[in-house]
């Protein structure tokens, strides 16, 4: 028997039309098609024929995972290691993303897509190609053009947040949702009163409350209430409501509110039953544009148990996150960092602007709402407000998944995360 740590392997003619992986336990790869199945027993020998037409067989102790792919997928891992290592360049990039539109491999190709404009952020066949027009000399996505209006997507089409929140109030029965906006407001003028008494027979009805037509109603008037004490009380009054109405806003204010306590509320008030209603929407957390957000989602999907929310935890594994910083004049619009660091804009490999120790900061999330460096006599000096953005490795993130997996080594490796999510959902892991 003999085992192979890796092998390079070119497409021929005849291929099959899978190709599977193996993973060793050194991080080594073999890739082909599998000879018989792979059982697990003690002593067992995986045989894989690879793509070259060599017939390897691995000791199955020494095989971390197996799993099964289609021949595309791999071809795509080859040209996508290649253009990686040599061939970064608009060229290179955009040639893979061609070759995916072709293979019809839409994720893979918004990828390469995404880092030919990165390169080259005048490439107008890139830019349609991720859906981008230009507008007023610059290029932005219809989701983004729609927000700087203020419109949101709703079912399909973009609408004013008001025009939201009215739909979603009509979805609980127009009727009944006058009578509780009307019925709320009134509690929370009480609640806003001097009079003790008043208070405490407002906080009575409103801790009544258990029907879930009231739940709109209740996060438009308290949601919006300044006080702490006050949306510590709606978190408890949403709790109370049955049903999977209430999880929604109940993890809206475990995840984004200002306040510790309001968050603690909240999520004590979405309990142990309601944590599988609660997944959906603690996922679209992990897209938030706040770090913070990200990584309390994160924390949240651990404690939900459910591995459907693994692909979406790998994804967010690191993010990008921009930081807006004031700093002396200059004509250098933005700055940009890899995720260790490394300055890949010609304005900070130059050393201009940002000091090394706020750019520290930045990386381990201290400087959430921006960041303002002024020059020694800032009042005679021009300033500007420039883009640093910043990857940010989620250590909540990396947690989540390892509970939720049972797989402890793969770390930051987001490759090897969603190898073993593939076998996991073969049954080979």
């Amino acid at each position: 028997m003999w085992c192979v740590v890796g092998i390079s392997w070119a497409i021929l003619g005849g291929s099959p039309l899978s190709a599977d992986v193996i993973r060793l336990e050194n991080g080594g790869e073999l890739r082909g098609e599998l000879v018989g199945a792979v059982t697990r027993t003690p002593g067992e020998t995986v045989v894989i024929r690879t793509l070259t037409g060599s017939r390897v067989e691995v000791a199955g102790e020494r095989v971390v995972l197996v799993a099964r792919r289609s021949l595309k997928v791999e071809q795509y891992e080859e040209r996508s290691d290649r253009v990686a290592t040599g061939n970064d360049t608009v060229e290179g990039h955009w040639e893979l993303a061609e070759w995916c539109r072709i293979q019809r491999l839409p994720d893979q190709r918004r990828k390469h897509l995404e880092r030919v404009v990165s390169l080259d952020p005048s490439h107008r066949s890139a830019h349609y190609g991720l859906g981008h027009t230009l507008r007023n000399g610059k290029w932005t996505s219809r989701e983004e053009f729609m927000a700087s209006r203020g419109l949101v997507r709703y079912r399909g089409r973009y609408i004013t947040p008001q025009q939201r929140e009215d739909l979603e109030a009509a979805s609980v029965g127009a009727a009944a949702y006058r009578k509780w906006f009307a019925q709320i407001r009134i509690w929370h003028k009480w609640l806003k009163t001097d009079d003790s008494k008043q208070q405490g027979r407002a906080r009575t009805e409103l801790e009544r409350v258990r029907d879930s037509a009231a739940v709109v109603p209740l996060v438009r008037v308290l949601g919006r209430d300044k006080s702490e004490s006050t949306r510590v009380l709606l978190a408890g009054v949403l709790g109370g409501v049955p049903g999977p109405d209430p999880v929604g806003p109940l993890v809206n204010l475990a995840l984004r509110d200002r306040s510790y306590r309001v968050r603690a509320a909240a999520r004590n008030a979405i309990g142990p039953k309601r944590l599988t209603v609660a997944v959906r929407f603690a996922v679209v957390g992990l897209g938030d544009r706040s770090n913070a957000v990200v990584r309390r989602s994160a924390i949240l999907l651990g404690e939900c148990g459910d591995v459907t929310a693994v692909p979406p935890l790998i994804a967010a594994l690191v993010t990008r996150h921009v930081h807006r910083v004031r700093v002396p004049g200059s004509r250098h619009p933005s700055f940009a960092f890899a995720r260790d660091g490394t300055p890949v804009h010609p304005a900070v490999a130059q050393g201009f602007g940002v000091p090394p120790e706020v750019l520290r900061g930045m990386q381990m999330g201290q400087f959430p709402f921006g960041v303002v460096i002024l020059p020694a006599q800032f009042a005679e000096k021009e300033t500007q407000v420039i883009s640093v953005v910043v990857d940010r490795e989620n250590p909540e993130v990396l947690a989540a998944l390892k509970r939720l997996s049972g797989n402890a080594g793969a770390n930051y490796d987001r490759r090897a995360w969603e190898l073993w999510w593939l076998a996991f959902r073969q049954g080979t892991k």
